[in-house]
């Protein structure tokens, strides 16, 4: 992003950004870049409470207040859209949250302001509805049922492979891979699926959770980031994703721009062309899963949000971007521009330790010195307890890495996560 464009996102000393959903990483990002006390984050009292974020207004200059209110699965933040013009103009809405992206696009609606639009909100939050759009428009994607217990599963998959899977939940929770399907799997597919929880996520009071059944696809996996104005793309990234082997797809590693021939990466940009079309969307940002068959894309999922894993980190790191601070430039209805090819590439790679109790963290400072290191950070410490992987909330750290081309990036993560030692017993 250039000079005259952060600028143009500063320059409103009298307005303020409303985020749907308090995130951290975000406005960590953009503090310093946008004025003091411009920024207004709407978030459940519950989750307030749960993760101790009363006096978050001030870790964060760009922070003025936290204001609670119900957005989740709740209308509740739109009754706020009166009082909040009233105290400043509103010149963005911006989603914070997986769980906030339906309540943003419909606060934008009701300011005026652009947006994803209600409707395409409703559909990229829901996997259900995203698959009625889509195949309703013809974008490629696996047959798929919605189920209720594990009798549909059974009747849904035969004795094939299988994902199973929440319809609206985030970051991996409760999905499953299923080689084959018996009744004692599906049962236990369930229930794990079922009774996956998220509790510093969510708020307290009953929400609706709904299941998908879907065929299996092989291939490769990636994911598409893009901004979007007025339905037309205006930046595009593909990353290659690697995920762990076995019944969880969690990821391990991202790799971006991903090394693809021209014809791949033209059928991606089609292919998120016609996603877009067939939800509706209008302004904002996507983050689109993919799985490379045969036949070409085949959509897994779309989040209308900054995708997590660190891939707006990556993406700016690639391209020299500050995508935060253009989306938010975005959403006011301000010009921006961005660029076409990146300038290096980054990669990142999660960390994983053996089940148990955590005795010994070493090699962090050994790893930032090596070569083309951006970033170590580890999650866990002595005495902590370190679980299998079965959701993105359960892996240890990350290290990022960036180089000339491909392979030296991806060899720069991999040495930074062989250097890192996790100890457990």
């Amino acid at each position: 992003m250039t000079h005259q464009e952060v600028a143009m996102t500063t320059h409103r000393t009298d307005a303020q950004v409303v985020f749907v959903g308090y995130n951290a990483a975000y406005l960590r990002a953009i503090d310093g870049s946008v004025p003091d006390g411009s920024v207004v984050v709407l978030e459940e009292p519950d989750i307030i409470r749960k993760r101790d974020l009363r006096d978050a207004a001030g870790r964060f200059g760009c922070l003025e207040r936290i204001v609670p209110t119900s957005y989740q699965q709740s209308a509740g933040a739109l009754d706020l859209a009166a009082e909040l013009e009233a105290r400043r103009p509103v010149v963005a809405v911006v989603p914070g949250l997986e769980y906030a992206v339906p309540a943003a696009a419909a606060l934008a609606e009701k300011l005026g302001l652009p947006g994803a639009t209600e409707h395409a909100a409703q559909a990229l939050r829901d996997k259900a509805r995203l698959r009625e759009v889509c195949d309703a428009a013809g974008v490629r994607g696996p047959r798929w049922r919605e189920v209720y217990g594990p009798e549909d599963i059974l009747d849904f998959a035969g004795d094939g492979p299988v994902v199973v899977k929440p319809a609206n939940r985030q970051a991996s929770v409760g999905v499953q891979l299923l080689d084959s399907v018996d009744a004692a799997s599906a049962a236990r597919a369930w229930e794990r699926t079922s009774s996956a929880d998220e509790y510093e996520q969510v708020p307290d009071r009953a929400l609706t959770w709904r299941f998908l059944a879907e065929e299996r696809l092989r291939g490769p996996e990636y994911s598409v980031e893009a901004l979007v104005r007025d339905g037309e793309i205006i930046f595009h990234n593909v990353t290659a994703k690697t995920v762990i082997p076995g019944p969880y797809p969690v990821e391990l590693g991202h790799l971006l721009p991903a090394p693809l021939d021209r014809a791949t990466q033209t059928a991606f940009e089609t292919a998120m062309r016609a996603l877009i079309g067939a939800t509706g969307y209008r302004t904002g940002i996507l983050h689109a899963e993919w799985i490379l068959t045969d036949s070409g894309p085949a959509l897994v999922e779309c989040a209308g949000r900054c995708p997590g894993d660190y891939l707006i980190d990556l993406n700016d790191l690639a391209y020299g971007t500050r995508i935060r601070l253009a989306l938010i430039d975005l959403l006011a209805g301000r010009p921006v521009t961005l660029p076409r090819s990146a300038r290096a590439v980054a990669a990142i790679r999660f960390l994983a330790a053996e089940p148990g109790t955590v005795t010994k963290v070493a090699g962090t400072h050994a790893a930032r010195a090596l070569p083309g290191v951006r970033d170590v950070e580890v999650d866990v410490e002595a005495g902590q307890e370190v679980l299998p992987w079965t959701s993105s909330w359960d892996r240890a750290g990350h290290v990022i890495a960036t180089g000339p081309d491909a392979a030296s990036a991806r060899r720069r993560a991999l040495d930074a996560e062989a250097t890192v030692r996790i100890t457990t017993e």
